[in-house]
This record gives structure tokens, C-alpha cells and sequence, in this order.
């Protein structure tokens, strides 16, 4: 059975752009254009892997990572960001089960983090 991938962005066609390449790979994508959409779907169905924007209207990407830790500790997180990466990426850094990649960012670069994070998910392995 396929991983089951969130991707949470505000900015349409780079979420429709990362769900199309997920979806090359076999993965099932389900798509949230804001946090709070994406609690929603989250109440629903526990995906396997959440790739959330950092920078959103509303809830950021961080806010959301912290909801998703508190209810779901063990569901893997890659927080993706234009921005600055020294903040994001410390924070992912001291967080369990969170990653973090700058945009832009390459495919096969992105693809090989949720291999490898799913993977890691799989086998009970926290370092990201």
C-alpha cells in the first residue's frame, strides 16, 4: 500500500506541483491549502508523512508542526521554506521526527528526504 502524503501550502502550483511529483513516485497525496484545512484533513486520516510551507496566512507551518507533535508525536514532518533557513532548520533540527528543506529546492533532493523520512518513520527512528 502506497505512503499517504499531506502537503500543506498556501501557494497553489507549488502545492499542486509537489502533489503531481509525489504522485509520480506512487505516493497518495492529499493537498491542504492552509493549516487549519489541514487539521481538518488530519481528523480524518493519519498520513504517513506531513510536508508543510513554513511561512502561511493564519497558523504557520511551525504552529501546525507543534499541534501535530502534541496529538500525533510520531508522525514525521518536513517543513519546507523560502525564507531564511537558520531559525526553521534549528528548529527541525531539535524536533523529533522533523526535517526541513529550503526552496527552491530540487526534486531529487526533496524525494530522497521523504524516502528517507518514511523510511526512518518506519522503522522507529527519530533523527531526521
Amino acid at each position: 500500500m502506497p505512503a499517504v502524503i499531506l502537503v500543506v501550502d498556501d501557494d497553489d502550483p507549488v502545492r499542486v506541483m509537489l502533489a503531481r511529483l509525489l504522485r509520480t513516485q506512487g505516493y497518495t497525496v492529499l493537498q491542504a491549502a492552509h493549516a487549519q484545512e489541514a487539521r481538518a484533513i488530519l481528523e480524518e486520516q493519519r498520513p504517513n508523512l506531513v510536508i508543510s510551507d513554513i511561512v502561511m496566512p493564519g497558523e504557520s507551518g511551525i504552529e501546525l508542526r507543534r499541534a501535530i507533535a502534541r496529538r500525533w508525536p510520531d508522525l514525521p514532518v518536513i517543513l519546507i521554506s523560502g525564507y531564511s533557513a537558520e531559525g526553521p532548520a534549528e528548529f527541525a533540527a531539535r524536533t523529533a521526527h522533523t526535517a526541513f528543506v529550503q526552496k527552491p529546492f530540487a526534486a531529487d533532493q526533496l524525494l530522497t528526504l521523504v524516502s528517507e523520512t518514511l523510511r526512518r518513520a518506519q522503522h522507529g527512528t527519530a533523527s531526521a
